[in-house]
């Protein structure tokens, strides 16, 4: 039931979504296809064939390893540098590739889950429907899911990016590739604002029902 007017931003939040919905089904239906296109490919051109991957990893650089004139570097007093970094991989290893479509695929899902849940919420705020009773549950799950994907994902991605770089042996004196972990705060923090939003969404829905009972 509608308790207001029509919200013209709410509709044009929900049709942009929209847009965004059929796009993450279609990527999500097509990595899979695309997966399979590129395994075949492999069968058909072993030797030449490769495609970029990306994989989180810390970097650490020996630079007296690799040249003994380190020391004319300006501003490089420790010969040992290094860093996190998101590297592009031209992997020719299958196993390696498999491991970043299940992996990109269940970050997709993740996404698209939370997409359609914020979709609901503004389809409910585009017709005028302020005070709906699903907004506050649906604000939660998208918190709840932002909080646990947070928390899932570094070392869900630790332990594929291990695999990934164990297909690998890196014959280059002074540079060493290990996975890395990063945790995402700022996905905690929206995780906890959308609880807190939850919360008052539902003390709200709570005073308007009673303010209906009482006219």
């Amino acid at each position: 039931m509608s308790n207001g007017p029509r919200n013209t931003t709410a509709s044009l939040v929900k049709r942009a979504l929209d847009f965004f919905r059929i796009l993450g089904f279609i990527s999500l239906i097509a990595w899979p296809l695309f997966a399979i296109a590129a395994s075949i490919g492999h069968s058909s051109n072993e030797d030449t064939w490769g495609i970029d991957i990306g994989v989180f990893s810390s970097i650490d650089i020996d630079l007296e390893k690799i040249s003994d004139d380190f020391r004319q570097s300006t501003g490089v007093r420790d010969p040992k540098i290094g860093g996190n970094a998101m590297l592009n991989i031209d992997t020719s290893s299958l196993s390696a590739f498999y491991i970043f479509v299940v992996l990109t695929e269940i970050t997709g899902v993740v996404g698209l889950l939370i997409l359609l849940k914020l979709r609901a919420v503004f389809a409910a705020l585009a017709v005028g429907d302020n005070f709906a009773k699903d907004n506050a549950s649906l604000v939660r799950h998208v918190g709840i899911v932002a909080i646990l994907w947070a928390l899932v994902s570094p070392p869900l991605q630790y332990f594929a990016n291990r695999l990934i770089l164990s297909e690998y042996a890196l014959s280059v004196p002074g540079i060493d590739l290990a996975p890395a972990v990063e945790i995402n705060g700022l996905a905690i923090f929206i995780g906890v604002s959308m609880l807190v939003l939850a919360g008052v969404l539902r003390e709200a829905t709570e005073i308007h029902e009673s303010q209906q009972l009482t006219i």
